[in-house]
């Protein structure tokens, strides 16, 4: 008897044994479906988010064609909080926003895209996500839709049923990028859901297109706000001078006596803001609301100052306001060490920079950043140089034979050449300008230098200020 319960004592031990076995075994396979079956879930989200972008950023392309653009922005919007340096988006933003009217936030976009590095070709790297390593690759497509059948489960570990489970549910058409590696010299499609590409900066082409951007949308900023001109000019009170200079080039010499009457010149270099408001255009070549007005013919500033009811300078106006009862080279002084005024200094891209100067600006400055001379105008010196009302001849020295009182120049009308009759005849093209500018040596805003252009061309180194007529 007691080896017969020893023998069956010892069976039901097995079958315990073999039940808990079974157990165990069932318990893992369970376990290993429902990680399963979280993967296949995880992934799908994966997959959808993609998909979801890139139909997100179709959405708001339609909606921008179709003037939608409220939609458009909140589409675009949408992308960005995924995707924040996807400069393609950016661009898109950009160009809704213009058409929102929100110049500000426009030219935020349009800066963070230029503040990206310059890209020459396709050239981006491949990451899988989760690996901070990438691989070097060129971009061929952004986007092709074709079948994922390349699983996503490693199927040595998984039961075989499962696995086969898991990539049938994966395989569907889903984004890829389509890349050529480098590394390797293959083509290859690579699932989003499972990469991501990051740019080495953006192409030349698109850098051009968005600085152009950038500038008609500062243009539009200042339309914007419709500021109107003041009235900031100052009285200059009769006086005689000594205008010129006998230490200067042939057209500064000789140094000779000039008295004039009261008249009144502008305060301030004409800024965008108010050439923008009465001319209706914006010809500057960097564009901003307080900066000085450049690229405008001698025409141009004319034309403004009439319809202000004032006129250009005298070239002897002009150097007796910049000079302010002073006689140095400078209405500051015999140097330059770089805080007087805005030329092309080592921030310059110009080969005629002075090299070891700096005044703190790389074209122009806002008007009135710099110090003033003694009679209150500002950038007398620098900035942009300023057409005067005077022509300059080149067949005779105006300064042997100027009159001593008011004088205005070797021709006083324009009329006297005009369209094709200008052709080829230096002499009565020329206009004068003065004073220097951000992209000249510093030598050149000496009191008593003379530049001269052509009256119609129009320069990005060259402005204006009005004068006037005491009434």
């Amino acid at each position: 008897m007691a080896r017969l319960l020893c023998f069956y004592g010892l069976r039901l031990l097995k079958m315990l044994k073999d039940r808990n076995s079974k157990m165990k075994k069932l318990s893992k396979k369970l376990i290993t479906v429902s990680i399963a079956q979280l993967l296949i879930l995880l992934f799908s989200s994966v997959v959808l988010h993609a998909q979801d972008i890139d139909k997100i950023f179709a959405n708001g392309e339609k909606a921008f064609a179709s003037g939608k653009y409220q939609e458009a922005e909140t589409s675009f919007r949408q992308v960005l909080e995924k995707d924040p340096d996807n400069y393609k988006v950016l661009r898109a933003q950009a160009d809704t926003k213009i058409k929102l009217e929100k110049f500000q936030e426009a030219e935020m976009l349009l800066d963070k895209i230029l503040a990206m590095p310059e890209s020459r070709g396709r050239t981006i790297l491949v990451f899988v996500k989760g690996n901070s390593k990438g691989r070097k690759a060129e971009l061929v497509d952004e986007t092709v839709m074709v079948l994922d059948e390349s699983g996503y489960v490693d199927a040595d570990h998984v039961d075989e049923d499962i696995s086969q489970f898991v990539k049938d549910d994966a395989i569907g058409p889903v984004p890829h990028f389509r890349v050529f590696i480098m590394g390797s010299g293959k083509m290859e499609l690579l699932p989003k859901s499972r990469h991501r590409i990051q740019y080495n900066g953006i192409p030349t082409a698109t850098r051009e297109q968005v600085t152009a951007l950038k500038t008609v949308v500062q243009k539009m900023t200042i339309s914007a706000t419709q500021e109107k001109p003041t009235d900031e000019m100052v009285v200059i009170n009769e006086g005689c001078f000594q205008m010129g200079s006998d230490l200067g080039g042939p057209d500064e010499r000789p140094a000779h006596k000039v008295c004039l009457s009261s008249f009144k010149i502008g305060k301030y270099e004409v800024r965008q803001k108010f050439f923008q408001n009465i001319m209706k255009n914006n010809p500057s070549q960097f564009p901003g609301a307080d900066l000085p007005t450049d690229s405008v013919s001698w025409e141009d500033a004319r034309d403004y100052c009439q319809k202000q009811g004032h006129r250009l300078p005298t070239e002897a106006e002009w150097e007796f306001a910049a000079r302010a009862g002073t006689t140095s080279e400078y209405y500051w002084g015999d140097a330059v060490i770089g805080k007087e005024a805005n030329f092309c200094d080592s921030e310059c891209d110009l080969n005629s920079r002075d090299a070891n100067l700096k005044d703190g600006f790389k074209n122009t400055a806002p008007v009135g950043s710099f110090p003033p001379n003694p009679y209150g105008l500002y950038d007398m010196a620098g900035n942009v140089g300023e057409w005067v009302f005077d022509w300059m001849p080149v067949n005779e020295n105006f300064y042997l034979i100027s009159p001593e009182k008011n004088p205005r120049g070797s021709r006083p009308e324009l009329n006297a050449c005009s369209g094709v009759d200008c052709v080829g005849s230096y002499s009565i093209t020329q206009k004068v300008n003065r004073g220097g500018s951000w992209n000249k040596k510093a030598s050149e805003m000496r009191m008593a230098n003379r530049m001269d252009s052509h009256f119609q061309l129009r320069s990005d180194g060259t402005g204006f200020r009005c004068a006037a007529d005491m009434k």
